[in-house]
């Protein structure tokens, strides 16, 4: 007898992903985009971007934006956003003014046959004194950034610049991937989420990364993988966002993320001391929190994990069949959870947002993973992934 091709598998494994697409469709399509409440409201301010990660506001309401590009060629961007006709939104002609450019960008389904369509360089920032610009950057395949160093190969750290000029300096040169970085004005410390270490660093002006703490396993020994960051204001603590990693003992498959596991820890930097602050989400990939100590978690999605996406697809053919990418699609959600109260849903069924910054009453979400262009199966039919930005006001207090 004649044993099936490995192609015939890989058929079956794509038709599947497509029929779960469909059937999430099915159930999201009486479903709209829009909060629970009335007070809040969500608007789309920018669009046709290349996977926007983080976002920093201006004093002046003007916004600063990274984005980790199409994942084929080294462009990733540092943008600046002026609303110059105020009509709400940054598409118009002259509204994005591009700071820094020709940064790395890769897919880590076609480096590290993730199994996920995820475009990797830019992924977070943040500004100082109102003109220093600091964000992370992944290079991981770049020249040896220091030849004194042993079995690692990038161009991976903490890079700064001054607003109104074009060189960028590195801060902090890392072994890992940064995911997001945050900064605490008293002690002049910047605290990195370091994914591929699993870790929580610290680093000041003077560019020596230290451990803080080594994240422990999660509830089913995956990899506690560190998404997102947030300094409580109010304590000096570090909020951190754990996005659980591959959970490769399931009924003997493999799932992209374990529900339920996910969650926001806190931890003092004085003392290294870790507790649990808000558990059983699906996918927290980032965590925020205003002056008055209220807590945002943004969630990638919220379904059960789709069929992982074949590592051989073909992420640049315009007419290759519509693929969640390894994750349900319009499903993301955004929640606020009060220093008193119950948990409140600001916006759900997004589409895959990644990062969160909130101020002055305004929460910026960043959305659209993956491959640029690319097609997805969303709440209207096949439609590109497109990167964007949205705004949502807070409800009244």
């Amino acid at each position: 007898m004649q044993l099936p091709s490995i192609n015939f598998f890989k058929r079956i494994t794509h038709r599947l992903s497509i029929y779960l697409a469909l059937i999430t469709l099915i159930l999201l399509s009486g479903i709209s985009v829009h909060a629970q409440d009335q007070d809040i409201t969500m608007t789309r301010i920018a669009t046709n971007l290349n996977n926007p990660r983080g976002v920093a506001v201006l004093p002046d309401g003007r916004l600063l934006v990274v984005e980790a590009g199409t994942g084929f060629e080294p462009d990733g961007q540092i943008s600046l956003l002026d609303d110059l006709n105020e009509d709400g939104d940054y598409d118009d002609e002259g509204d994005r003014t591009i700071l820094q450019s020709g940064l790395p960008s890769y897919n880590s389904l076609t480096r590290f046959f993730t199994g996920h369509d995820e475009v990797f360089g830019l992924s977070d920032i943040l500004i100082i004194d109102n003109t220093q610009i600091f964000f992370a950057k992944d290079d991981p395949f770049a020249t040896p950034a220091h030849s004194g160093e042993e079995g690692f190969y990038g161009d991976t750290g903490v890079f700064y610049f001054q607003l109104g000029e074009s060189e960028a300096i590195e801060l902090a040169h890392s072994e890992a991937t940064i995911n997001s970085i945050v900064y605490d004005s008293d002690t002049k410390t910047f605290y990195l989420a370091e994914s591929g270490r699993n870790r929580l660093g610290a680093v000041t002006f003077d560019g020596e990364i230290r451990t803080v703490v080594n994240l422990p396993f999660m509830a089913h020994d995956q990899q506690p993988v560190p998404s997102g960051l947030a300094l409580d204001p109010t304590t000096g603590d570090v909020l951190i966002a754990l996005f659980t990693g591959f959970n490769h003992d399931y009924y003997e498959t493999d799932l992209g993320f374990q529900p339920g596991d996910a969650k926001i820890v806190r931890v003092n930097p004085e003392t290294s001391e870790l507790t649990d602050e808000i558990v059983g989400l699906t996918t927290a990939i980032d965590v925020a929190i205003d002056e008055m100590g209220n807590i945002f978690v943004v969630e990638l999605a919220t379904g059960w994990p789709t069929v992982f996406m074949p590592t051989d697809f073909p992420l640049d053919d315009p007419d290759a069949p519509p693929d969640s990418g390894g994750y349900p699609r319009f499903s993301g959600r955004v929640t606020m959870y009060p220093q008193e109260g119950d948990p409140l849903i600001l916006a759900d069924q997004i589409d895959t947002p990644t990062n969160i910054t909130v101020g002055d009453g305004v929460v910026y979400i960043s959305t659209g993973l993956g491959t640029p262009g690319r097609s997805i199966i969303g709440p209207a039919g096949v439609i590109p992934i497109v990167g964007e930005i949205f705004k949502i006001t807070l409800p009244n207090p």
